[in-house]
């Protein structure tokens, strides 16, 4: 299986800093293993939020688990066709990614593809190909493992919020001893390009 993917946009911004997202339980709904176009839902606000990044000059970049994939659950053919409707509707927001990058291997595989959130792939192999300015950027998720992989890969503001898995996962969030600075949030809706 082909556990990897990368789309960028035909003219990506670069040497930028970004704001790196995850996508189900951040950006979207996440009912649980999305294979299905008609159930993507955007959270509200989320489209504001990557509007004001975009605006304020960051890249924005899509880094996201699909496990799902890896446990037979639903195909990359399933993947692509979440990823169109999920597009359409940004597109309709006058939002579009810079990069979006996928990886569908399973916990047991991921550990070893150096992919997989917690592991900073995704985010490093986005940095290298538009030569991101990783120093200033900002890395948003609802699970842990999203902040795990920031900070691995030298972000140094990292953003919890309490969308999808994020209630659930808040309790380890702040018992992490992040390395960097932490915001916890209860949608992205509340994430301002401006540091505070």
């Amino acid at each position: 299986m082909d556990g990897h993917r990368v789309r960028l946009a035909a003219y990506p911004r670069c040497d930028v800093p970004a704001l790196f997202v995850d996508r189900d339980g951040t950006v979207i709904e996440d009912p649980g293993y999305i294979a299905d176009p008609d159930k993507v839902r955007l959270i509200a606000g989320a489209a504001a939020t990557l509007r004001a990044f975009h605006n304020a000059g960051f890249a924005l970049i899509l880094v996201t688990n699909q496990s799902g994939i890896g446990r037979g659950l639903y195909r990359w053919s399933d993947y692509e066709a979440v990823a169109a409707r999920f597009r359409d509707l940004l597109a309709a927001e006058g939002i579009a990614f810079d990069a979006e990058l996928a990886c569908a291997h399973s916990p047991e595989e991921g550990a070893r593809c150096g992919w997989r959130k917690p592991a900073p792939g995704m985010i490093r192999e986005a940095a290298d190909r538009l030569d991101l300015d990783l120093a200033h950027s900002v890395m948003a998720g609802d699970k842990l493992a999203d902040l795990e992989a920031g900070a691995a890969a030298g972000i140094p503001r990292l953003v919890h919020v309490g969308t999808g898995h994020g209630a659930a996962e808040r309790a380890r969030v702040l018992a992490w001893p992040a390395p960097v600075a932490l915001t916890v949030l209860a949608d992205l809706s509340l994430l301002s390009p401006c540091a505070s």
